[in-house]
């Protein structure tokens, strides 16, 4: 049976997962994620998924290191943030990175000597569906704040 961890799960409690989260809500084990080491041994996570949480963090490229080191080879490591421009990430005070469709280039991840990942999929979630059918979105998001709202990362491990 595949194990599968939700990271920062707030409200989103997942039956069948570990749910970890430091706040007040349903959890299966408290714990702060800007403390690492986390307590998970190497390599025993087949899925990972990080729900708005990367940007909450004191230190994004130390907690994907971490997760790295608890997924197994081959793992899916799913991450979800607002987009920078995205009115959410503008204007939430806890924000302490902000994300572009850009962030995890093959280029930047091989300078911030993160080699274990393989980007599979890259997709904008639309709160508001009328969104995703407004014309030169990338121009559009030069000019305007708000064009998008989150992106979807989704890794696979390779140790």
């Amino acid at each position: 049976m595949a194990k599968k961890l939700n990271l920062g799960c707030g409200s989103d409690y997942k039956d069948g997962w570990i749910n970890v989260d430091c706040i007040g809500v349903k959890k299966d084990l408290s714990h702060n994620l800007n403390k690492i080491p986390y307590p998970f041994k190497n390599n025993i996570f087949d899925e990972i998924l990080m729900r708005m949480i990367l940007e909450h963090v004191d230190r994004p490229l130390d907690v994907l290191r971490e997760v790295i080191r608890i997924s197994k080879n081959g793992a899916k490591i799913t991450i979800i943030v607002p987009h920078a421009r995205s009115l959410a990430s503008l204007t939430d005070l806890q924000h302490k990175t902000h994300f572009t469709e850009n962030s995890f280039s093959a280029d930047l991840l091989k300078e911030y000597n993160i080699n274990n990942l393989v980007l599979k999929k890259k997709e904008f979630l639309y709160k508001n569906s009328w969104k995703k059918y407004i014309p030169f979105k990338r121009a559009m998001n030069i000019l305007l704040n708000g064009v998008y709202d989150d992106i979807l990362f989704e890794f696979k491990v390779v140790k």
